[in-house]
């Protein structure tokens, strides 16, 4: 029986992704699937290697580019119970796949695992990671239902996770094929159709850092996609969720606004995206999420 199908989008980064495999089992109870996105570098011998360990190496043949459209395709061939995602250039740990295995029969329909993170070049240790770690191990701390709302919508990452496959085939959830954030509203949706949830603070993934990344480069265009994917998602949150319980997970525009003020972008670019969420109806302070952190400050 296929336990966990292991989706990986790769686009040149052979050397990375053959460290990923290699970090994966050979195993009858993993499904590796590829999904190359249009390299120009040699990949026949990662493919053979792919092939060969009883995988599937498949090529982007559509129109669109994009580590989205790898993701679906990856996920058409997908026949695990649980599904499990990659970056080409990050890794798992060692005795992950053990781990996994541990978790494969809850009935939980998504498991959040503790990440860890290096930089590439120097293989010293990062902060990339951090943030999904405080969700860890907050709700792990104190698993109160505000804490699980935290660790269900903040964790907008694909990988150090697993994901009933079930789930994403019955709602038909899929990536959103876009250069930017197209792991976001992926996330949110299978984190909404989620019965229930586990969390765990051991150890399965590897995340890199390096300094040409889509995370780090800085490109207007790409800005301009993750704000559209901020407006889907602020959007998406408000009409599915109880506003009044959960009105502190809305995304806060300011802080959009922040990030891409600290990441160096012109005033007049800042103005145009204040103009562009004011158009689409994105406060900049949400009443709810505002309401809610009164009410906790009062509290206490």
């Amino acid at each position: 029986m296929i336990l966990f199908s292991v989706i990986i989008p790769h686009y040149n980064s052979v050397a990375q992704l053959n460290r990923l495999i290699e970090s994966i089992p050979i195993n009858d109870s993993i499904q590796l699937i590829v999904i190359d996105d249009k390299s120009t570098e040699d990949t026949a011998e990662t493919e053979q290697n792919v092939i060969l360990r009883g995988g599937l190496f498949l090529h982007n043949t559509t129109p669109v580019k994009g580590a989205g459209t790898c993701r679906n395709l990856g996920l058409e061939q997908a026949v695990g119970k649980w599904l499990v995602f990659a970056d080409a250039d990050d890794y798992f740990l060692d005795g992950a796949f053990d781990t996994l295995k541990k978790y494969s029969d809850v009935k939980e329909d998504i498991i959040y695992f503790s990440p860890t993170s290096r930089y590439s070049d120097s293989g010293e240790p990062a902060r990339r990671h951090i943030p999904f770690e405080k969700l860890v191990h907050n709700y792990l701390e104190a698993p109160s239902g505000d804490n699980e709302m935290l660790l269900r919508y903040k964790f907008m990452v694909p990988w150090s996770k697993i994901i009933r496959n079930r789930i994403v085939k019955e709602n038909q959830i899929t990536f959103d094929e876009v250069p930017a954030s197209n792991d976001v509203m992926f996330s949110m949706k299978t984190a909404y159709h989620a019965v229930s949830v586990l969390a765990s603070d051991e150890q399965i993934y590897c995340v890199t850092c390096a300094a040409d990344t889509l995370t780090t480069k800085r490109s207007e265009a790409n800005y301009r996609v993750r704000l559209e994917v901020f407006i889907d998602r602020y959007h998406y949150m408000k009409t599915h969720l109880d506003m009044k319980k959960y009105g502190f997970v809305l995304p806060s525009g300011i802080l959009f606004i922040t990030e891409a003020a600290k990441q160096g972008y012109s005033p007049a670019f800042l103005c145009r995206i204040y103009i562009y969420m004011k158009k689409h109806r994105i406060p900049m302070f949400p009443y709810a999420k505002m309401r809610h952190f009164f009410a906790r400050a009062f509290r206490s």
